[in-house]
């Protein structure tokens, strides 16, 4: 009896050894199989949002994302548009860059933004009444981004 509960024992952890090393290995492999089953996506407070337009430039692109209004419960009253400049392949940004951002599609500009890629701070011309401010600079290595703090039309009071 003794010799059968070593075998099992000793059995046991030989089929679960590759188990155990195939869910750490594959870790990723799972999560993101796990998420696109469920339907789980990254929050547009850390992503950005979706984006709503592109404008292609000499050297570098311009990203226009949807605005972001997203709370626990509902939209909030005040949002953010994130605007994100990427440099062609083997490129860099300019040192400053410039833009007129249509941020509610209406065919206006709502803001403009200009962007001192070096320094990373961002000036900020509003032309809209919903166009609150500056809310941060990203530098996301080769790329950067400005969220600019709006207001929820839908919210306000």
């Amino acid at each position: 009896m003794r010799k059968l509960k070593s075998i099992l024992g000793y059995a046991w952890a030989l089929t679960a050894l590759p188990i155990i090393l195939a869910t750490f290995i594959g870790m990723n492999v799972w999560a993101k199989g796990f998420a696109g089953l469920t339907g789980l996506e990254i929050s547009p407070w850390y992503s950005g949002g979706k984006s709503a337009y592109v404008v292609s430039h000499e050297g570098y692109t311009t990203t226009v994302n949807e605005p972001v209004f997203q709370g626990l419960v509902g939209e909030t009253k005040k949002g953010f548009v994130q605007v994100k400049w990427t440099p062609a392949e083997g490129a860099s940004l300019p040192d400053e860059l410039s833009e007129a951002i249509d941020f509610d599609g209406d065919g206006a500009p709502d803001f403009s933004v200009r962007l001192c890629a070096g320094a990373d701070k961002a000036e900020l011309e509003a032309t809209n009444q919903l166009v609150v401010g500056v809310r941060e600079v990203l530098d996301l290595g080769k790329e950067r981004a400005v969220r600019v703090n709006v207001l929820n039309p839908k919210r306000r009071q």
